[in-house]
């Protein structure tokens, strides 16, 4: 095929392939992007085949059309997973941020439960933090079940007490 007569069909049929792509893409520079390329689709397949050029003009089109909706096809999928990336790092800041909040609150207390007496403390961490029944707790200390929950109940007492109002 000449490069003249391919010149011609350039600049005879860019305006239409262009707006039929702007038309789909509302995006000037891609739509120049994709046109360009159908061009040179069209350039390769016109030297393999051998085909006339005036035949071109519909291929042309159509090569610019699905070009059009496969860089939609691709668009969506890159902003479905856009969306779906923003939500993750939004979801992970909120609970990078509750997880910062619960450790100051357990902090606080951890350093609460030292103004309990000795084995009062012993039996909230043995129920609380070591996850033990209150009749293991009472075998342990040799006391009553009914005394671990008194010295359980004192303590959520004291603890309700010195954080009443917080959140």
């Amino acid at each position: 095929m000449k490069v003249d007569s391919f010149e011609s069909f350039f600049r005879g049929n860019y305006p239409k392939a262009f707006y039929l792509a702007l038309r789909h893409l509302h995006d000037e520079e891609a739509s120049r992007d994709l046109v360009a390329d159908a061009f040179e689709h069209v350039w390769k397949k016109v030297e393999t085949s051998g085909e006339d050029i005036a035949n071109m003009e519909s291929y042309l089109l159509t090569t610019v059309r699905n070009r059009c909706i496969g860089y939609l096809r691709k668009q969506q999928t890159v902003s479905k997973f856009a969306k779906m990336e923003l939500h993750t790092m939004e979801r992970c800041y909120e609970e990078d941020f509750d997880f910062q909040r619960r450790e100051l609150h357990m902090e606080e207390v951890m350093e609460a439960l030292n103004e309990l007496t000795p084995k009062t403390r012993h039996i909230v961490k043995a129920c609380y933090v070591e996850r033990k029944k209150y009749r293991e707790v009472a075998s342990e200390l040799d006391i009553s079940e009914s005394t671990v929950k008194k010295h359980i109940m004192q303590a959520l007492s004291f603890l309700r007490q010195k954080f009443k109002g917080r959140s």
